[in-house]
């Protein structure tokens, strides 16, 4: 299935607009007078493992730009993998800062064959009734933020996915087979939005120092090429801390609120993951609506070996969900990490997390938050 003419025609504007900037990107001069280019460039294989996907692994290539001392790390990956429950993916994943940290891109570009379990809607779901169904996802989002000021970002957000279902579970109690739920044949939605960012931190890949603050409004439309009109609007609050002795403490609040009909199914907020609420399979429950906080302890580093502990409350509310505090989920969990590039403070995870009724072994790189 091909995606919609008019996202087509809305990427192009997007396109027009990103790349008809005059300071936008770095003079080719820039590059040119430099006689040795300051990129690292790595190739490596990942192993990683998910409830979700159970053990994954692929090719994983990152150019990171190291010329440039007074801007943030940036870095382009690509990355190529397949998992145990024959899932398939192909990313590009650009986190790119120049121009003294003034403009910062950053989004994914994403290809999936994706088998996947739906529990219901809602935060009251059946464990035991578990449907599985197989989907093929194009998506692309993008954000493009320049610094208004010291600190404090101001950007475009553009957001499309396609996604058609193209295999359904036979069990009897099967919810989507019959096309009742929105998205459950196929979907699409395409957005546009604004965000407004403070970011102190210290470092991306492992912040010890400062904050980041994000609140993001993204308007899907049919003009645009939706199956369905909604808005959303998420808060992000990231806190981190260091104690004495290099004692580590990270700190999230999260809340999305998406205000709409007949939101496709995949696109509701879901609970869980290796991100959010670690210890829940990931969309095990969701609604229009979610509301997180988590926490994490980092101990000092004993030669490239660290460890954490985190908690964290939760749940989705909405129109398919019992909207009381006496819903909210708990996690909790420990984590090993283990700094595999010392330079770039860049770490293998390790988390097991545990919540209501549910567990989840975690392995990747980067922090959760």
């Amino acid at each position: 299935m091909k995606i919609k003419k008019r996202s087509v025609r809305f990427i192009i504007i997007i396109a027009f607009v990103l790349f008809s900037q005059p300071d936008l990107f770095p003079q080719i001069n820039d590059t040119v007078q430099s006689k040795k280019i300051p990129i690292k460039v790595a190739g490596f294989p990942v192993v990683f493992y998910t409830p979700e996907t159970r053990i994954a692994g692929g090719i994983y290539t990152h150019f990171i730009y190291t010329g440039s001392p007074e801007n943030h790390l940036s870095y382009f990956g690509i990355f190529a993998g397949l998992s145990l429950n024959k899932q398939y993916t192909f990313s590009l994943l650009p986190d790119l800062w120049w121009r003294n940290n003034t403009w910062h891109l950053n989004g994914e570009l994403n290809w999936q064959y994706w088998p996947d379990k739906f529990f219901g809607l809602g935060n009251e779901i059946k464990m035991t009734e578990e449907e599985y169904y197989i989907s093929s996802i194009k998506g692309i989002k993008l954000d493009l933020s320049r610094r208004l000021r010291s600190e404090i970002y101001m950007g475009l957000l553009f957001e499309l996915e396609h996604n058609l279902i193209i295999e359904y579970d036979t069990a009897s109690y099967a919810q989507l087979p019959d096309g009742t739920i929105p998205g459950s044949k196929q979907s699409e939605i395409s957005g546009i939005g604004l965000s407004l960012a403070r970011d102190s931190r210290d470092h991306i890949f492992f912040p010890t120092d400062g904050a980041y603050y994000q609140v993001r409004l993204v308007y899907f439309s049919k003009i645009f090429g939706s199956t369905a009109d909604y808005l959303k609007f998420v808060i992000d609050l990231r806190q981190y801390l260091t104690l004495v002795n290099n004692h580590v403490l990270y700190f999230q609040g999260y809340v999305k609120f998406q205000f709409g009909h007949d939101i496709p199914f995949r696109n509701l907020s879901l609970f869980g993951g290796d991100n959010l609420m670690r210890g829940y399979f990931r969309g095990s429950f969701r609604d229009n609506s979610i509301i997180a906080l988590q926490a994490e302890y980092h101990t000092p580093y004993i030669w490239r070996l660290g460890g954490v502990v985190f908690v964290g409350a939760g749940d989705v509310f909405g129109p398919y969900s019992d909207n009381s505090l006496s819903k909210i989920k708990p996690s909790a969990g420990l984590g090993l990490r283990f700094l595999f590039l010392k330079k770039e403070k860049l770490n293998l995870r390790i988390d097991y997390g545990f919540g209501r009724g549910d567990r989840g072994l975690y392995v990747n790189i980067q922090e959760a938050f």
